[in-house]
């Protein structure tokens, strides 16, 4: 479920204990938002921006937001793109299950994730498990593949073992603190 955090516990936020399988969804961009969303971790507060919004121009029915425990924006970080019946504020902190990747040629990939409503739904939580109108919302979004860069939408499998081998480098001990 959805969760409102403070700026402050939004900036120390570490990875989900079942990560990679399962992250913490930090909200940035809300469902049908028309202008893009931005967050500022010097005033640690959400804003709109003077850009429209990709997703609302393609028609994406989920939220977007970063993965908690890799990075904040504008720094580097993870991307996802979420599945939730949910309409949650920004700077809300939602639990996902991984069910697959876009991985772009410029690195700049985006996962996607489910909340467990949806997996609930689903025979598995899988790119290839989801709704019909829901994958093609997707590929909307990223239609354009340029193969010889590697790009492409992936399952959950390939999702989950990027997360892995790209699990960022935390100071465990500082967050346990």
């Amino acid at each position: 479920m959805g969760q409102e955090q403070s700026p402050a516990s939004i900036n120390s936020l570490g990875l989900h204990p079942a990560f990679p399988e399962r992250v913490w969804a930090v909200i940035e961009q809300r469902k049908g938002e028309p202008q893009r969303v931005a967050y500022d971790p010097v005033s640690q507060l959400f804003h709109l921006t003077e850009t429209r919004s990709l997703l609302h121009v393609r028609g994406f029915s989920g939220v977007y937001g970063w993965i908690g425990g890799t990075g904040i924006p504008p720094d580097p970080h993870f991307d996802v793109l979420m599945f939730t019946d949910l309409d949650p504020q920004p700077g809300a902190v939602l639990d996902g299950v991984i069910c697959g990747v876009f991985f772009r040629g410029d690195g700049d990939h985006k996962f996607v994730a489910v909340d467990d409503r949806w997996v609930a739904r689903m025979p598995r939580p899988d790119l290839s498990a989801l709704p019909q109108d829901s994958y093609t919302e997707l590929l909307r979004l990223y239609p354009r593949v340029d193969e010889t860069k590697g790009e492409g939408w992936f399952g959950a499998d390939a999702a989950i073992e990027y997360l892995e081998t790209h699990r960022p480098n935390l100071d465990l001990d500082a967050i346990l603190r």
